[in-house]
């Protein structure tokens, strides 16, 4: 049941980001990413292999439609090694880690934590990427930021809708 919730999530979250989000032009500088909510709710109990894979195909399915050679499939696969290792630090006990990983078998103040280093893992790597040169350095540390600060923002405004209608 679970893969089933977790199937539509992504067709949602993908039509979201593909359709909608990517079209808006927020102050020509903010691009929220929020697909990346399916990568961070992925079971911890699916192998690492498999977390890797299915990062590196949502990634290459968002570059294929943002025509971005291959910077979203590094950013997430980059993102999906580095939550193994993050998700051990936060959580001693990781047995509780049971079905999605979200703000109830986290709790909240680490699953923000958890969101928050994520986010901007990722989008320091899409945004240095994409721009790879230090000549708008600046204007790029603007857009981690700003696209960040939003995504982090509609992921916590989900997370609140979502566990206030459990």
């Amino acid at each position: 049941m679970i893969w089933i919730e977790h199937s539509i999530r992504l067709v949602v979250v993908l039509l979201l980001q593909l359709l909608l989000i990517n079209n808006l032009h927020f102050l020509g500088v903010v691009n929220p990413c929020i697909y990346i909510l399916f990568l961070l709710a992925l079971p911890n109990q699916l192998p690492r292999w498999a977390q890797l894979l299915i990062a590196f195909v949502i990634g290459l399915v968002v570059d294929i439609f943002c025509n971005s050679l291959g910077v979203h499939t590094f950013a997430c696969t980059a993102m999906m090694y580095v939550r193994h290792h993050l998700l051990s630090r936060l959580v001693q006990d990781e047995e509780r880690l049971v079905g999605s990983v979200d703000s109830q078998s986290l709790g909240l103040v680490v699953w923000i934590k958890y969101l928050i280093m994520l986010t901007l893992i990722h989008h320091t790597l899409v945004f240095m990427l994409s721009a790879f040169t230090f000549h708008a350095f600046w204007l790029t540390l603007l857009q981690i930021f700003l696209s960040s600060v939003v995504t982090i923002l509609l992921l916590l405004l989900y997370e609140v809708a979502r566990s206030r209608k459990l």
